[in-house]
């Protein structure tokens, strides 16, 4: 019986476990919850990384605050560049309706 893959904990490097690339998982500001980011540098990623006491902080770009503060780097969610990602998602069917 498969078993649901274990809730990440931590920040960090590792690697994408659907197509093992390394990416690195940040906690995000407003939900406090890991999420996938690519690590090189992005200037068109929308994620505003930077690192506090040895764990790994991101934000997505807002209208109220638009540019990186002092120490955030701008890097893209791993979920728009995953090979994996792209096959599982696709276009939803309609709801099927009687004519």
């Amino acid at each position: 019986m498969p078993y649901p893959t274990p809730r990440r904990t931590t920040t960090g490097y590792g690697t994408c476990d659907a197509c093992d690339r390394r990416v690195l998982y940040a906690l995000t500001t407003k939900h406090r919850k890991i999420i996938a980011i690519d690590p090189a540098p992005d200037p068109t990623g929308n994620q505003a990384v930077s690192v506090k006491d040895a764990t790994y902080w991101t934000r997505q770009l807002s209208t109220d605050r638009p540019v990186p503060e002092e120490r955030e780097i701008l890097r893209r969610p791993h979920h728009a560049t995953c090979p994996a990602a792209r096959a599982r998602t696709g276009v939803r069917p309609a709801p099927w309706r009687q004519r």
